[in-house]
């Protein structure tokens, strides 16, 4: 799977350590930084930094969905880390609301 930073491709074979240092490293950027994690083109995670905390959404295919939990970077990092293992955990440890685009 591919991760970018800010639009920029960090990782093309991203493991868990790539995630975490990309993760951690988003408020270097400041709010509005972003990190996406590519499983196939319509298939990902992304998640944006602010101040306030973390906002993370995940894509399948058609179907776009946001956690409007309160998220930390630990938080961020484990949803990422599940997400590139395909670990169901994803789908059940976070709360996850359809998105209209």
């Amino acid at each position: 799977m591919q991760l970018e930073v800010n639009e920029e491709i960090v990782a093309r074979k991203a493991n868990g350590t790539d995630i975490d240092k990309a993760i951690r490293g988003l408020a270097t950027y400041g709010d509005d930084s972003f990190a996406i994690l590519t499983m196939f083109e319509n298939s990902f995670i992304q998640t944006v930094y602010a101040a306030d905390g973390f906002g993370l959404e995940y894509k399948k295919d058609d179907d776009l969905f946001g956690c409007y939990d309160d998220l930390n970077e630990d938080d961020v990092i484990k949803a990422f880390v599940y997400y590139l293992d395909r670990d169901e955990r994803l789908k059940t440890e976070f709360t996850w609301e359809p998105v209209e685009y």
